[in-house]
C-alpha cells in the first residue's frame, strides 16, 4: 500500500516537477523525495507482479 507521501510525490512528479521542486513544495529533503519515489515505484512493480501471478494461477477474489 502506498503511503500518502508517496502518492503526493508521484502526483507532483506526474505534473512535471523536479525532485528539488517537490522537496520545496512538500518541505522535505530531496533525498527524501527520491526515497519516496523509488519506494512507490517498487511497491507498484510488486503489485503488478502479484496481479500477474494471480491471473496465471486463475485465483478469483473472495
Amino acid at each position: 500500500m502506498l503511503t500518502q507521501k508517496e502518492i503526493e510525490v508521484l502526483k507532483l512528479k506526474l505534473k512535471g516537477l523536479t525532485q528539488i521542486e517537490i522537496s520545496k513544495k512538500l518541505k522535505i529533503s530531496q533525498p527524501a523525495v527520491s526515497s519516496f519515489y523509488k519506494n512507490a515505484l517498487n511497491k507498484i512493480k510488486d503489485a503488478e507482479e502479484v496481479l500477474k501471478l494471480k491471473k496465471e494461477l486463475k485465483i478469483k477474489d473472495g
